[in-house]
């Protein structure tokens, strides 16, 4: 029985670890900046897509920097163009980055393999 229990508390650090971490934020422009923030299971890039459109003659340059899924990422290409809800323009830019493990992981490691010495 212990065995099985400690394959549980290796389950549950494991899936831990895999947290990533990446910056939010959006806005005009080439380049924005924002809080870092723990992406959703599932999420493991970190993606930074900047746009242009254009509306009334003018082109406007906009900013995306969010959690992503590898596969969704390496579907958005540099010069491909898209038309939502109305608005038409084209991606200027895409940076795919694999997302940073965050720091709180390995403290909480730490402390479940300590916690299992102290239990087992």
């Amino acid at each position: 029985m212990p065995a099985l229990l400690r394959l549980f508390f290796f389950s549950v650090l494991l899936t831990t670890v895999t947290s990533l971490e990446c910056e939010i934020c959006s806005g005009p422009g080439n380049s924005c900046s924002g809080q870092k923030v723990t992406c959703p299971s599932g999420q493991d890039t970190c993606l930074s897509l900047v746009i242009e459109t254009s509306a009334g003659g003018q082109t406007v340059t906009a900013i995306s920097k969010t959690c992503n899924m590898k596969d969704a990422c390496a579907q958005l290409k540099p010069g491909a163009s898209f038309d939502i809800a109305g608005v038409s323009g084209n991606i200027k830019e895409v940076a795919c980055n694999k997302a940073l493990p965050t720091s709180r992981s390995i403290l909480l490691i730490v402390t479940g393999l300590l916690l299992l010495k102290v239990l087992f």
